[in-house]
């Protein structure tokens, strides 16, 4: 359904209708006092001639002067609507390079992390910057749909090989965790991710997953997606972020840490093949029943 408004509704929405109507009414008088002033009849008589003149005149200025004022005020009533909509949303800022925001907002994060994904390929890449929040105290939970659940194949098809960027943003977190006692869960789900979603102590960056194709004919990055970034207290805020925990709830694997750890020691010694890596991660998890209890 076409939710556009006309221009006349615009007009009454921004409570322009008076504005309009004397402007038209004020044309009205300007149309007719050149008439009056053109009558053949009245060529005579100076006085009404002089009076017309006059009118039309001073009129063409008002009329001027009205237009410019209704213009302005037309564009800022439709800025101010789209601004008061942003606001109402809670989008903060829009961005086209999440992997150099996330970077940014993770240089003094100490509380923390959510993160989101199929591939991890930008998480990969800001794995040390994880690591140094992980060291500053802050608690990593990790949401992905995993290259064998129908959920990432119908995105990326069955031939994507990611588990090594699996291991290697997994080991970073382990290595960094000094507080074994904390939990840092990693979560996976069978259901298709809809968003990219990424917190960041209180800021929370999301954006749709594209389908788009880089030059090679592989599905773009993480990085390529245009991202919004949200203010804590706004209805689009609490979407996402309830999105993620029902998401955590309902995810049906979680890592254990102790056997990842063993895993990726034989990941380190071995020359597997992605498949290998597949199994020896899946190895590492457990069945989960939804307890985890996400800061």
């Amino acid at each position: 359904m076409d939710m556009k408004l006309s221009f006349w509704n615009k007009i009454k929405a921004y409570r322009l209708r008076n504005n309009v109507i004397v402007l038209m009414f004020l044309s009205a008088v300007f149309v007719t006092s050149i008439i009056v002033y053109f009558q053949p009849a009245l060529h005579g008589n100076e006085l009404i001639s002089e009076v017309a003149l006059a009118f039309f005149t001073s009129l063409l200025a008002t009329i001027f002067a009205m237009c410019a004022e209704l213009y302005v005020q037309y564009k800022t009533h439709e800025n101010d609507q789209f601004l008061e909509d942003i606001h109402i949303f809670g989008i903060a800022n829009l961005n086209n390079d999440k992997e150099s925001l996330l970077r940014e907002f993770l240089a003094d994060c100490d509380k923390t992390i959510w993160i989101s994904g199929y591939r991890l390929i930008m998480t990969n890449h800001l794995k040390s910057d994880i690591a140094q929040a992980v060291k500053r105290g802050a608690v990593v939970t990790t949401l992905v749909c995993p290259p064998w659940c129908e959920g990432f194949q119908l995105v990326y098809g069955k031939n994507e090989k990611v588990m090594d960027n699996y291991f290697e943003v997994f080991h970073a977190i382990s290595a960094a965790r000094t507080d074994r006692s904390k939990d840092f869960p990693v979560l996976f789900t069978k259901k298709p991710l809809f968003s990219d979603t990424y917190k960041v102590d209180q800021r929370l960056v999301t954006g749709p997953y594209m389908h788009n194709k880089d030059d090679e004919y592989h599905r773009i990055m993480a990085k390529d997606f245009f991202s919004y970034n949200l203010v804590k207290k706004s209805k689009l805020y609490d979407l996402v972020e309830s999105e993620y925990r029902v998401l955590c709830a309902e995810s049906y694997l979680k890592l254990n840490w102790d056997r990842f750890d063993e895993a990726y020691r034989q990941y380190c010694e071995s020359d597997w093949r992605e498949e290998e890596k597949i199994k020896a991660f899946q190895d590492a998890c457990d069945f989960y029943e939804g307890e985890v209890v996400l800061l």
